[in-house]
């Protein structure tokens, strides 16, 4: 009786012995070649459509961008006087799809009517961006405008909430000209004790800012 051939582990794994997974994978592709067609067909047009969303995001952004430089330039043209400035910014700013660019552009036009004098524009179009913007940077512009325009309009009681706002929100930003409105509605509000607290405070916040001194010969001037 002849012997049966012993089977070792280590011949069990040979690749001449047993099908392996790249030949599984060819016999699988024979068999449903139609499928693995449609399969492949269809990540390719995935791609080339995930390529050409973002091709269309980036060309939609780059035309976003050179709006917002024209309002830049609008904004410092030398021979338009602020109305016909307002006028084509706003020209512009319809243009501008929501996003970023637009809500700079908002910045830009309530700057202008600030420097207007059109304080109650002013506070709408910061107030828009307010509404419109999660940038941290564009809030704090927009909180400084806002405070900024109510002190043109001397309602000095609401300017100061507002310098408040911009300090407790804009911590990361540089204050001291903020500090410095807080400390000027005080005092034109008639609340001269708060004036001089804050012009202390700005001492011990800001000790070595370049507009120190003028900020310790106020405190002086105030009795302090």
């Amino acid at each position: 009786m002849a012997k049966t051939a012993k089977v070792r582990r280590k011949d069990l794994i040979q690749p001449d012995q047993f099908i392996s997974t790249t030949d599984i994978l060819i016999a699988y592709c024979s068999k449903h070649k139609t499928k693995m067609i449609s399969i492949v067909i269809s990540l390719i047009t995935l791609v080339f459509s995930g390529l050409w969303i973002k091709y269309n995001q980036n060309k939609k952004s780059l035309g976003m961008e050179s709006l917002y430089f024209k309002v830049e330039q609008a904004k410092s043209a030398k021979e338009s006087n602020s109305k016909d400035k307002i006028k084509q910014i706003r020209l512009l700013l319809d243009k501008i799809s929501e996003g970023p660019q637009k809500q700079r552009a908002l910045l830009v036009l309530a700057d202008e009517y600030f420097n207007e004098a059109s304080y109650d524009k002013a506070i709408d179009f910061y107030q828009n961006v307010l509404n419109g913007s999660r940038l941290s940077l564009h809030h704090h512009l927009a909180n400084m405008g806002i405070a900024y325009s109510l002190e043109g309009k001397k309602d000095f009681k609401k300017a100061i909430n507002a310098y408040k706002t911009t300090i407790q929100y804009s911590n990361e930003y540089p204050l001291f000209d903020i500090y410095v409105g807080l400390a000027r509605c005080y005092e034109l509000n008639n609340e001269k004790n708060e004036a001089l607290l804050t012009l202390r405070e700005m001492q011990n916040k800001f000790p070595s800012h370049s507009k120190i001194d003028v900020i310790k010969s106020k405190i002086k001037a105030l009795g302090g």
